[in-house]
């Protein structure tokens, strides 16, 4: 991390194991303001664990999750969601004949 730049979003040591199989073991991101930020890896290599992880959907059993200086771990999702955190699913529409779509 270069103290120069200003993180939006820092996490650090992330981890959750599902039935002793380490799903994201030891995870570090730092999210700067202004820059682009990609997360890319085979299937299964634990990319949507790790949003899962950020948007509290999943709770972690290690590390930290900073919000632009704000611990999220442990959170409720809704709360993440009123600190600024929110994500939008590949399908749109909640429902199969629906123009609707739902951005958490």
């Amino acid at each position: 991390m270069n103290p120069n730049v200003e993180t939006i979003l820092d996490i650090e040591g992330l981890g959750v194991s599902f039935d002793g199989f380490k799903a994201v073991d030891g995870f570090n991101f730092y999210l700067s303001k202004n820059h682009v930020h990609v997360i890319i890896g085979p299937n299964g290599a634990g990319k949507t664990t790790v949003l899962d992880l950020i948007c509290g959907k999943t709770l972690a059993t290690s590390g930290s999750v900073k919000f632009k200086g704000k611990e999220l771990r442990g959170q409720r999702e809704y709360k993440i969601v009123r600190a600024g955190i929110g994500r939008k699913f590949q399908n749109p529409s909640i429902y199969e004949k629906s123009n609707c779509f739902l951005k958490i």
